[in-house]
């Protein structure tokens, strides 16, 4: 820094004195109401403003003026302790740290400006600007620019500098500007991604579209976050109509791609990987541990107990109930069941691991797993409760509710019995929610494998009619695989063929 542009600085920090910043931790505050109610919270002693306001103020409402001041307070603590945050832990790698410190640079920079500190301003901004290129952000890159191109418009004598970020600058605003279409375009796909879990043709459509329409600007844009975004639509392209081995292909050039590239973010090369994995499920890929290395690597990409770490335990559960790999399942299923975060989970990512466990009870009346083990970690299975504490798949008849609605009677069933009081399920009730829900391309494989479990259930009544049933849809069944089926491979929990090779050995294990 310029010695005049740090007299600069000091005249508006002389100017602007502050007697007492307030953060968290300032020494004497250690007693204070605030910080008292900050540990507090932080300790979860305190599990609603009401509970605090009536612990500080002797009510319970969390309207009360006293209250309210005291919440508003400890809230702007903690905005401003945000600025000092350490950056300085194993959580945060070269890149985020470069990008915490670019972020509050140039927030600095901004209030110098506003304050007339315009040559510390520039200064910071030049020094931000660096690391901004060095690390393609390319978001603040395009800001800062776009400030030190303004300022020196105005300052005399500058044109070379004016003309040379006037340049950079519509660069810049180039690559943000295909950066967002990509961001725009995988936004659109997403929901179908996180929610439906459903082949569609309208989506392979559009993601073909957009996809072919972005591949040609990666070498002109050539930033890790276009190449991403780009792969990621190119990746559900193909998901979308179940191409999985398109997919895979598609998902190791983008890994081979970003890989190699310093600044591309580790979420973009975990969110690449666990495509991957889900490839390799979908492709019955379980030979050489390929799996347990993408798994691996995933693991060194994140942290545990965060968002991304339980889609890793989802898909790796995933890889493991179609390798026949139970008991490693359940393993993965204890993790999670055990983890921090495992109460505060809601809405399809708490409704699946709910699913999971019923699964892996039914696997205990097949034999495969002990019950002791299970019951253990999930506790006693009463079919009745489970069946309503879900908050999202008991609604979503298209997806993830098809294996919810099929397990009482692959559990009745398994169980050798009929326990159709019990479970709930009744034959016309299965034939109604079959009819008008799975006869359709889309849930083909669901629909046969549905009629061969009703017709398992009439074969020591009606064997000769239920034979020829099983038969034919068994043919269906063998001639749409995963692969070719429009169906989401996360639907089938236990492929459909491994079921019916479990619950015709079920006459066998009751005998």
């Amino acid at each position: 820094m310029e010695f005049e542009a740090l007299r600069d600085l000091i005249k508006i920090i002389n100017r602007n004195k502050v007697k007492n910043i307030e953060i968290l931790g300032n020494p004497g505050q250690d007693e204070s109401r605030t910080e008292e109610l900050y540990n507090r919270i932080a300790s979860e002693k305190f599990e609603s403003d009401e509970q605090a306001a009536l612990y500080f103020f002797g009510m319970d409402e969390k309207k009360d003026q006293n209250y309210k001041r005291l919440r508003n307070k400890l809230i702007r603590q903690l905005i401003n302790t945000a600025l000092f945050i350490d950056v300085n832990q194993p959580m945060f790698n070269e890149r985020s740290k470069a990008l915490y410190n670019c972020y509050r640079d140039f927030a600095s920079a901004n209030i110098l400006r506003l304050r007339e500190a315009n040559k510390a301003a520039v200064y910071l901004m030049h020094q931000t600007l660096e690391q901004c290129i060095k690390f393609e952000f390319i978001e603040l890159a395009t800001e800062i620019t776009r400030f030190l191109r303004m300022r020196y418009a105005r300052s005399v004598g500058d044109k070379s500098n004016h003309a040379y970020f006037t340049e950079l600058h519509q660069q810049y605003e180039l690559k943000r500007r295909r950066e967002m279409l990509a961001l725009d375009y995988y936004d659109n796909l997403i929901d179908y991604y996180i929610n439906k879990r459903s082949p569609n043709l309208e989506i392979y459509n559009m993601a073909d579209g957009y996809f072919e329409e972005l591949w040609p600007l990666t070498t002109e844009v050539d930033t890790s976050q276009f190449y991403n975004y780009t792969y990621l639509i190119g990746i559900l392209k193909f998901m979308s109509k179940n191409d999985s081995q398109s997919a895979l292909e598609l998902a190791d050039n983008a890994l081979i791609t970003l890989q190699n590239r310093k600044n591309t973010n580790r979420t973009d090369l975990f969110t690449l990987a666990i495509q991957k994995l889900s490839c390799l499920t979908h492709l019955r890929m379980f030979e050489h541990q390929e799996g347990e290395a993408v798994v691996a690597y995933c693991l060194k990409l994140i942290e545990k107990n965060s968002f991304n770490w339980y889609r890793l335990m989802e898909t790796y559960f995933q890889y493991c109930m179609y390798a026949k790999n139970y008991n490693k399942a359940l393993e993965i299923y204890d993790l999670v069941r055990k983890s921090e975060r495992m109460s505060t989970l809601t809405g399809n990512v708490r409704d699946s691991w709910q699913l999971y466990g019923g699964y892996l009870h039914l696997l205990v009346q097949f034999k495969k797993l002990d019950i002791k083990a299970v019951e253990k970690i999930t506790g006693p299975f009463k079919m009745v409760r489970f069946n309503n504490d879900f908050e999202i798949f008991d609604r979503d008849k298209e997806g993830m509710n098809i294996p919810l609605f099929l397990l009482p009677l692959l559990y009745s069933l398994a169980q050798g019995s009929d326990h159709e009081e019990e479970y709930g399920r009744s034959v016309d009730a299965i034939e109604k929610y079959r009819k008008r829900y799975l006869d359709n391309d889309l849930n083909r494989r669901s629909a046969s494998f549905t009629n061969m479990l009703l017709a398992l259930g009439k074969i020591e009544f009606e064997q000769a009619s239920a034979e020829r049933k099983i038969k034919k849809e068994m043919a269906v069944l063998n001639s749409l695989p995963p692969q070719e089926a429009g169906q989401s491979l996360a639907v089938e929990i236990i492929p459909y063929e491994d079921l019916w090779e479990m619950l015709v050995a079920v006459p066998e294990e009751h005998a």
